[in-house]
C-alpha cells in the first residue's frame, strides 16, 4: 500500500499546499478532497490543539498564583524561553500575558516556533462557567502571524473521582497570515479532560478529548468544514509527546473533511502512540497516511 507523507505542524507550512487548491470560480471548484487539502487544514487544527494545550495549562497553573508560575498544585509545560507575567488584573479579573521568545529569537515548544504574545483575560472566583478571552499580540507561528479573538468558556464536570474541566473555545473570524494570503476560521471546538485532573502536578497520565465543527476559509475563496464529533473524538495522550521520539499526535478518532460535495475522512488509530492514520476520500479505499512535524 502506497504511503502518502503529511506533514502536520504549526499554522505557518501551510502555505506549502495552498498552491493545489483550486479556483473557485472555475470548473474545477467541486473538485474531489485531495490529500493538499487534508494536510492544510490539519495543520491548522494541530497548530490550534497546541495553543489550547497552553491556554488550558496555564489557566491550572494561574489559578493557584498571581504570577501565572506556580508549581505547588500544577505541573506547567511552558519552556523555559517563555515568560508569563500578570498585567492589568483586579479583584474579579486576571490578566495574563505569556511572552514566547524576544525580539531577535523564537521559542520553540514542542518543535514549533513561536515568538510574540499570547492574553489571557479571565474571570476570578469559584462559580463556574467562567469564561476567559484570548488574544494575540504579534504572535507568530513559524512567521505567520494569527490574530484575532477566541473566547473560551471553562467549566467543570462530575464529581469526587470523575471531577475533570471542560473548555469550549469559539473562534470568530480568527485569521492566519501567510505570504500566500489570509486564512479565515469560525467555529467552535471543545476540549475535553477525560484523565489526569487529580494528579495535577504529573502530566504523564493526562488525556484530552477533542470534538467540534468549524470552517476554514482559504485564500482562494475555497471553504472546508471540519466536523469532528463527540462520539469519536480526537484523543490525545500527554504520555505521547514525553516519549524519547516525540508523538504529540491523536491517538485515536475521527476527523470528517468535506469540501462542497466532496469528502475525506481521517481515522487515528485504537489509541497507539504513533505516527499513522488511514485517509479515504469520497468513501473510498483506506490508505495508510505518516504524520510529521
Amino acid at each position: 500500500m502506497k504511503t502518502k507523507i503529511l506533514l502536520f505542524g504549526m499554522i505557518l507550512n501551510i502555505l506549502a499546499f495552498t498552491s493545489c487548491s483550486p479556483d473557485p470560480n472555475s470548473a474545477t471548484a467541486d473538485a474531489t478532497v485531495t490529500s493538499n487539502d487534508v494536510a492544510a487544514t490539519q495543520k491548522m487544527d494541530n497548530a490550534i490543539d497546541d495553543i489550547s494545550l497552553i491556554v488550558d495549562n496555564q489557566y491550572e497553573v494561574s489559578e493557584g498564583s498571581t504570577t501565572g508560575k506556580s508549581t505547588e498544585n500544577y505541573h506547567s509545560l511552558l519552556p523555559n524561553c517563555a515568560s508569563v507575567s500578570d498585567l492589568g488584573s483586579t479583584t474579579s479579573v486576571r490578566v495574563l500575558t505569556i511572552t514566547f521568545g524576544t525580539e531577535t529569537s523564537a521559542c520553540i515548544f514542542r518543535g514549533h516556533s513561536l515568538k510574540g504574545q499570547i492574553i489571557l483575560t479571565r474571570t476570578i472566583g469559584t462559580t463556574f462557567p467562567k469564561i476567559m478571552t484570548v488574544t494575540y499580540h504579534n504572535f507568530y507561528v513559524n512567521d505567520n502571524k494569527l490574530e484575532g479573538t477566541s473566547t473560551w468558556k471553562r467549566e467543570i464536570l462530575g464529581s469526587g473521582d470523575t471531577l475533570h474541566p471542560k473548555t469550549t473555545f469559539t473562534m470568530t473570524g480568527m485569521t492566519l497570515t501567510t505570504s500566500t494570503g489570509v486564512y479565515t476560521r469560525n467555529g467552535d471546538r471543545v476540549r475535553e479532560m477525560t484523565a489526569g485532573f487529580s494528579t495535577r502536578l504529573s502530566p504523564t497520565d493526562d488525556v484530552y478529548s477533542t470534538y467540534g465543527t468549524f470552517t476554514t476559509n482559504h485564500p482562494n475563496g475555497t471553504v472546508f468544514t471540519t466536523l469532528i464529533e463527540s462520539a469519536t473524538p480526537l484523543v490525545h495522550k500527554t504520555a505521547c509527546s514525553l516519549i524519547p521520539v516525540p508523538m504529540s499526535f491523536p491517538v485515536s478518532g475521527i476527523v470528517k473533511l468535506s469540501k462542497n460535495s466532496h469528502h475525506a475522512t481521517i481515522d487515528y488509530g485504537t489509541g497507539d502512540c504513533d505516527n499513522l492514520a488511514m485517509l479515504s476520500i469520497d468513501g473510498g479505499a483506506a490508505t495508510q497516511i505518516t504524520l510529521g512535524n
